[in-house]
């Protein structure tokens, strides 16, 4: 497990948000776990790890989930499921946005720019 997959909490949090699929549908956790690897590492698609399925059916399911909201609706429940850290110690030159001592959002600030 990689630090960016869901646990079982936030699974079934946002597992409520998806399209129901029969039992030989999609492994959309499987995905969603690839989405959230891609974007949190700023990897290329290819470099998908295998372990979340082709890395095309991850990309064509976030393109499709971009489209009707359905991705910004698990973000924003996968937000509200993680705790926003705070890290006191790092801190920014001149030009920077954050000073010492201001909470990071690490969860979501990759996906959100």
């Amino acid at each position: 497990m990689d630090d960016t997959d869901l646990n079982d909490r936030e699974w079934a949090a946002v597992r409520r948000l998806l399209p129901r699929c029969g039992p030989a549908g999609p492994n959309y956790r499987m995905m969603i776990n690839g989405l959230l690897w891609q974007q949190s590492t700023g990897g290329r698609w290819h470099d998908l790890p295998s372990r979340y399925g082709p890395w095309h059916r991850c990309a064509e399911r976030l393109r499709l989930w971009n489209i009707d909201g359905t991705w910004q609706n698990i973000l924003t429940v996968l937000a509200a499921c993680r705790p926003v850290p705070h890290d006191t110690h790092d801190t920014h030159d001149a030009h920077g946005d954050r000073k010492a001592g201001e909470p990071v959002d690490e969860w979501n600030t990759p996906w959100l720019r």
